[in-house]
């Protein structure tokens, strides 16, 4: 989703401050200049590493604490546990990984 800042030419100041605060909280910003107004493009900037890290992330604490403890209480046994969250990252890393990355090209439900 994109949002478009429009600024007065001149306001170099305020443009630079758009800038600034549009890096600090991840946009990438694209600039369109016209006759009277600068428009400034700022959409999320989410790449594949950022996916990547995110997939692992939440499969490390699934695997590892959420699904031992489940098995854990269904069987009673902590070793079966810990050997299915081993089997759960082996799959479900890459199962996760590419469903963020087909998601992220997909556009429907972002406003226009």
């Amino acid at each position: 989703m994109a949002v478009t800042i429009v600024v007065e030419n001149g306001s170099r100041e305020k443009l630079e401050e758009l800038r600034r605060y549009a890096e600090k909280i991840g946009l990438e910003l694209k600039t369109i200049k016209d006759d009277d107004v600068t428009k400034i493009i700022a959409k999320p900037r989410e790449n594949s590493k950022r996916s990547l890290i995110k997939a692992v992330s939440y499969r490390f604490y699934q695997s590892f604490v959420v699904s031992p403890l489940i098995i854990y209480v269904l069987t009673g046994n902590p070793v079966l546990g810990l050997k299915f969250g081993v089997l759960e990252v082996l799959v479900k890393i890459p199962a996760y990984y590419l469903f963020e990355r087909i998601w992220a090209r997909i556009r429907y439900g972002y406003k226009k």
